[in-house]
């Protein structure tokens, strides 16, 4: 499960990232075409603008709710680790071991 939550932390941070320049990129080209009068092409780049938009903003939600996932499954593995520890180390003073 740790593995799954990396890969997808890796994903969202990379296209968190990423899908901003595309976005700068796709909405130059829609201001370039219109200003050539190209009325067609620009809407097509603004309304694409729109979905990367959008997957941009769902890239953002999926990293950090992947973030907080990993903090918790590591900060529970501390907890459980630092426990069994303490554990050893009672019984061991105890003469237990």
């Amino acid at each position: 499960m740790i593995l799954i939550v990396r890969r997808l932390l890796a994903w969202g941070v990379a296209l968190s990232l990423l899908l901003p320049l595309v976005l700068i990129l796709v909405l130059s080209l829609g201001g370039l075409l219109t200003g050539v009068g190209d009325d067609v092409g620009g809407t097509i780049c603004l309304r694409t603008s729109l979905g990367i938009g959008v997957i941009w903003a769902s890239a953002v939600v999926v990293t950090a709710v992947t973030g907080g996932l990993l903090a918790l499954e590591t900060g529970t593995d501390q907890a459980v680790n630092k426990s069994n520890r303490a554990d050893a180390s009672r019984d061991q003073a105890k003469g237990l071991s």
